[in-house]
C-alpha cells in the first residue's frame, strides 16, 4: 500500500491472472513516477469494482477506470522479469479517501 500514491494500481502480473490483455489497454493520460524515472501505466477504461472483505463484512468500492502498472519498454526480459515480481499493488488515496481510515506508526497498522 502506498498513502501517499494519488491513485490505485495493479501490477501486470495481477492484470494477466484476472485474464486481461494488458497490450490491449489504451496508455493513461497520467505519467507514474518510480524509482527508475518516469514511465506510462494503462488504463482499464471501464468500471472496476474492488471488494474488500473482512472477518466481518465485505465492502465494494467503485471506480470509474483503474490503472495498470507496466515495465517500461525499453528494459531486458531479464530486468522485466524481475520487475514484474518486485512492483507492488498499490492502494493509494483515490480508495483510502473512501473509507475512515486509522494509522497506527506504533503498531504497523491501518485501520479501515
Amino acid at each position: 500500500m502506498d498513502t501517499g500514491a494519488i491513485y490505485s494500481a495493479i501490477t501486470e502480473k495481477e492484470a494477466t491472472m484476472m485474464k486481461i490483455d494488458v497490450s490491449l489497454l489504451p496508455y493513461s493520460k497520467r505519467r507514474a513516477v518510480g524509482f527508475g524515472g518516469f514511465f506510462r501505466n494503462k488504463m482499464i477504461n471501464r468500471e472496476v469494482i474492488l471488494t474488500f472483505k473482512s472477518d466481518k463484512d465485505e465492502y465494494k468500492v467503485k471506480c470509474g477506470g483503474f490503472e495498470v502498472i507496466c515495465t517500461p519498454p525499453n528494459v531486458t526480459s531479464e530486468e522485466r522479469d524481475k520487475l514484474i515480481q518486485v512492483t507492488p499493488n498499490v492502494l493509494g488515496m483515490d480508495i483510502l479517501r473512501k473509507f475512515k481510515t486509522c494509522v497506527d506508526k506504533n503498531g504497523v497498522e491501518l485501520i479501515i
